[in-house]
Formats: structure tokens, sequence, C-alpha cells
């Protein structure tokens, strides 16, 4: 039942402000203070038939039901829920708050665990808590307010709700007041909700191969220490981040005097063109699964690097000369699994591009500022990539008469979905909806209070929000900082020892690999014999038999199942729930052969989890 509201005290009285900004103040005091010292929005206050408040805008349209608005937005939101796969509402509109009372009281079947209530001007949302009573509604803690400033802060507050996918609802009246603004705020949440597809879709195509690396990685996973050993070692020294974007080639002519002044951390894709100008960095990054990532640094020198990498990397990577290795925590199952014995490694936050990965890193190591060069995220003068980057080289040396480099060059720029956006420096920059996937990673973290302060050294890459525009100039005129780097670095070297790192893992090592191997052999065999159980059991029901025995069957091998600690690395190559079953099954002959798709594919997971492993070895 939907909580009462509106009836208590009288529509539009100054109690009813009181009573809600005294609900408001316990979560949102800020807020709160920004309600009671904003003039209320120009509605036109009109009871419905039903008896409830309703309103129109300045410009005569109803923002809710004249007949039934709490009516109207109980269909609304039966529309978008359940059935969606979403776990969080986004609302373009508060109105009168009967569509987020919906979500919120109407139904407990929509699975919603979050709402976030968008609106461009406080002053509208100053006039609702003029008109009714939210105190029941301000308290309910999946409710968020995302009110004026950049619309883009909605990534921000979905990314720290914790949900995984959106329902975008909009009430077009109280969008009207400000469309362009709603119309971001839109946008922003449809990039935030394209993440979910693009890490499906990832899984789908790179998932065994992670397991086979990470098997194959598992001496580096013992002999590395995490990233979480860096956490301060640079405090307040400044960082330049080398990624391979176009802008790059403006840069490397200073780079060695750049160095001076700041940490080089260099992206895998950027580590080419840098060492031709005779610098290696200080912190080469490189996080990517697959062979293609480990040939930008193939053949390459850079002894004088400590390499930050992830236990997927391809295992060719870990072979190569540095001064020192430190790992990311694995964002996989098995990862963590044998991080629980091999080490905590701490996060490295990932948002697809390495260079994600690489400012992270300098956020952990106390770095400020953060110069970011050669992240373009677009297309600046008609170029992809730095000139001696992998990328370009390969381009120019597949080139021929009929088929110059400069085709491939435009196919990109034209292809793939490519559009126009806002450049850094003004302007119009050419870019894709990866690479916009990427800056709303850049942005979420931008807008955290801990985040350094990030400036952006190329004009004509892709605008973002939360990141500052500055010159080589300006680091330039940076005092020198490369004693106390070298001072740092020489501390990283220290914890970097694989001798000593290995010493403090060996003992749980080998114990815990083999209880993670036993345990999947464990949810094979109970896996395999759920499937035969399932197939008997829709046999049985078939033919009119007793299913009894078989689901009793199922019911012991969930339990034993839902015990073992190994179930999600075993469940981490299963497809979609939604693709293995489809919609609800219409009787128990559909669920039995359901639950045979389930348990298959689980048992086939398990098994190839246990082939690869019967490779590895601690010694590796």
């Amino acid at each position: 039942m939907i909580a009462p509201a509106g009836d208590r005290p009288e529509h539009g009285s100054d109690a009813i402000l009181e009573l809600n900004l005294s609900a408001l103040s316990k979560r949102f005091p800020e807020l709160a203070a920004l309600i009671a010292a904003s003039p209320a929005a120009p509605l036109e206050i009109l009871l419905s038939a039903s008896g409830d408040a309703s309103a129109r805008n300045s410009g005569g349209a109803w923002i809710h039901s004249s007949r039934d608005p709490k009516a109207e937005a109980r269909r609304i939101a039966q529309a978008a829920f359940p059935g969606s796969g979403a776990d969080t509402a986004v609302l373009l509109g508060f109105g009168l708050g009967y569509l987020a009372e919906a979500i919120a009281f109407g139904c407990a079947d929509y699975g919603v665990e979050h709402i976030i209530a968008c609106e461009a001007d406080p002053d509208a949302l100053a006039a609702a808590f003029r008109i009714r009573d939210f105190s029941s509604l301000v308290a309910d803690e999946r409710l968020g307010f995302v009110v004026g400033g950049e619309s883009e802060g909605i990534i921000t507050a979905l990314e720290l709700s914790g949900g995984q996918r959106a329902a975008i609802l909009e009430l077009k009246a109280a969008i009207a007041a400000d469309p362009a603004w709603f119309e971001r705020s839109r946008s922003a949440a449809e990039r935030w909700n394209a993440k979910g597809a693009v890490n499906e879709n990832t899984l789908r195509l790179f998932g065994r191969l992670w397991v086979r690396n990470l098997a194959r990685n598992l001496g580096a996973a013992a002999d590395s220490p995490g990233v979480e050993l860096l956490e301060g070692l640079f405090e307040g020294i400044p960082a330049l981040v080398l990624a391979a974007g176009p802008s790059l080639d403006l840069v490397l002519p200073h780079v060695k005097e750049l160095s001076r002044r700041a940490i080089i951390v260099c992206v895998d894709t950027a580590l080419r063109s840098l060492l031709r100008f005779g610098v290696e960095p200080d912190f080469l990054v490189l996080v990517d699964p697959q062979y293609w990532n480990w040939r930008h640094i193939a053949g390459l020198s850079s002894p004088s690097s400590f390499l930050v990498s992830e236990t997927t990397a391809w295992p060719a990577v870990f072979r190569a000369t540095r001064r020192g290795a430190f790992l990311g925590g694995s964002l996989f199952p098995l990862g963590r699994r044998i991080e629980a014995f091999a080490g905590s490694k701490g996060h490295l936050g990932a948002g697809g591009s390495v260079a994600t990965s690489a400012w992270d890193l300098c956020r952990i190591m106390g770095c400020a500022p953060v110069w970011m060069a050669g992240l373009d995220l677009g297309y600046p003068g008609g170029q992809t990539h730095a000139r001696a980057s992998l990328f370009e080289q390969r381009a120019l040396a597949s080139g021929s008469r009929l088929k110059p480099a400069a085709a491939a060059q435009a196919a990109a720029l034209v292809g793939g979905g490519s559009f126009e956006a806002k450049a850094a420096g003004g302007g119009n920059v050419r870019t894709d909806q990866r690479m916009t996937l990427y800056a709303w990673w850049f942005e979420s973290r931008f807008a955290r209070p801990a985040s350094p302060p990030t400036i952006g050294l190329s004009r004509g890459g892709l605008a973002m929000p939360g990141m500052g525009l500055g010159g080589v100039d300006e680091l330039l005129s940076c005092p020198e900082r490369r004693r106390e780097i070298a001072e740092g670095l020489e501390r990283a070297e220290a914890m970097a020892r694989p001798e000593i790192v290995r010493a403090q893992t060996a003992a749980g090592f080998a114990e815990g690999f083999a209880a993670l191997r036993a345990q999947l052999e464990s949810i094979a065999r109970n896996a395999e014999a759920a499937l035969e159980a399932a197939r008997e059991g829709r046999s049985a029901f078939s033919s009119g038999g007793d299913c009894g025995p078989c689901l009793a069957a199922l019911d012991r091998a969930d339990a034993l199942l839902i015990k073992l600690e190994a179930r999600e690395v075993a469940g981490f190559l299963l497809p979609p729930l939604s693709e293995m079953v489809g919609s609800g099954a219409r009787d128990l002959g559909e669920s039995l052969m359901n639950s045979e798709k389930l348990y298959r594919s689980l048992a086939e997971s398990a098994r190839y989890h246990l082939e690869v492993l019967a490779c590895a070895s601690f010694s590796d």
C-alpha cells in the first residue's frame, strides 16, 4: 500500500514544509538547507477528482493526472517494473512525488533497491515540499536526489548507489522546465547502463581467456605484492600519466624535463613512443589479458620500470625485465580465491581502458596533481593514436598503394558509431560510444571527494567534467622532485622483492590451492548429479509419475552447493540467467528443463576450471 501523503496537514501549508525539511535534514542536511532557501517554482495547485493534490506548470500542462495521480503513478511504475531487470529507478522529474512513492511503497515485487530523483532546479522541489507530506518517503534509505548543478552528477549517484541497471522514468511536464538539463541527465544514465552490456559482452569474449591466464600466472600471484603497499608512497608529488592518444606527440619532446618534476606513469600502448625519447617510465601499467596488449611491449626494454598489472594479464608480460612488479586485486572470482591464500593485492580501478587503471594508481600513491597526456578519448586532428604506437606502426606497415594506412584511419573515424562531442579546449572532437564510456568512468571518479586534482594536456581531446585543462609550460614551471621520487622508488623496490613476498605466502598457498581444486571437484560432481535428477524429474512429470524423489535430490544438491566457497568461481563462466532460462516456466516440466540448463552449465564451468588448474603450479 502507498504510504499516506498529502492528507495532513493542509496542502500548501508551512507546517508541511517544516515536516518535510525535518525528515530530509536527517539524511540530506545540505539539500534541506537548499530547499529551505529556495523560492517555490510557480505551480498551480489543484485537487484531482480523487481528492489528491495535482498541479499544472507555468505553461498550463498537468504534471500529474487531473483524475487520480496515485493510480497514474502506479500504472507507470508497473509498466517499468518488474521484469525489466533493473534494480535502480532514475526519475527525471520529481513532480509531487507520486511516482517515487509508487515505486518505494507500491509493490514489494518491483525489486527496486535504489531510487534517484533528478530535478534541474531546487525551486521545483521547494514547491513540492510545500504541498505534500514526504516524511515517510524521504526516510526511505533507497531514495536519493540529484538536484541542479552538472547533470552528469547522476553518474556519481548511480555509481555510489551500488546498483547494476537503471530504469529511466520521465515526468514530461516536469522536464519541460529545463529540457536540456534533463536530456543530459538521461544521456548520462544511459551511458551508465551501457557499461552493464559491455561487461556482459566482454565476459562472453574473454571469460575463458581470463581463467587460463590466471592459472598460468599463479607464480606471479605468489611473488608480487599488491598495489595497496604503494598507498601514500608519493603523497603530494605530481604524476604524469602517458596514454597513447594523438596528443601524446605534443608532450613527448618535453618528457625528459617533465620526468624531473613528476612521476612518470605510462600505459602499455604508450611505452614504445616514450622510449624513443630516451625515458623509461617509473611505472608501466598493463592490465588487459589479450595477446595483442602484450605485443605493445614485446621486444622493448624498460628495466628501470615497475610493472603494474593484474593476474589475468598475458603470461609473457611477467617475463619482461623490470625493477619490480605490483598487482591490482583481481576482479574475477578465481583471482579473488587465489588472493585469499596468496595475499591481498588491493583494488586498482578498472574502467575499460588501461588509462583508468593508471590514473587510479596515481590516486593510490597519493600523487597530486595528476597530469594526463594523450588522454584524448577521441580523434583530434583526425588521428587515432600517437605516431610511434603499435597501432599506428601496424597501420603504416600494412598500408599499400590501393589500401593506404589513411583508409583504415578514415574507417575508424566514420565507423563504430562515431559522433561529434565537445572538446576540452572548445569546439568539437569526433569520438565514439566506447570512449565515452571511459570518460564516464573518469567523470564518476573525479566527482568523489578523495580524488586528486586532475589536469588534462589535450585541448583537442574529449571534454570531461571535473578535469582541468593545462599546458606543458605549467608542469615545466613546477619545482624538481626527482630526488624525492627516487627515494620513494627505492622503498617500492624493497617491498617488491619476490623472495620476501613468496616467503609470506608459501605456507598457505599449497594448502589453499588444493582446497580450491577439491571444492571445484565437489561442485562438478554435485552439479552433474543434480542434472541427472532434473532429467529424471522431467521424465516423471511427462509420464505422470512421482517427481518427489527427484525434487528432494535437487534440494540436497542445492544445499551442498550453497555451502561451498568456490561456487562463485564455478559460476563465473555461466551465461546470464535470463539467457539460460528465458521467461518464467509455465509448469514443473519447464522448470526442470531450466534446471537442467543451469546444472549443465555449472558442471561444465567447474570442469573447465579444473582442467586449466591441473596444469598450474605454485612454482610457475
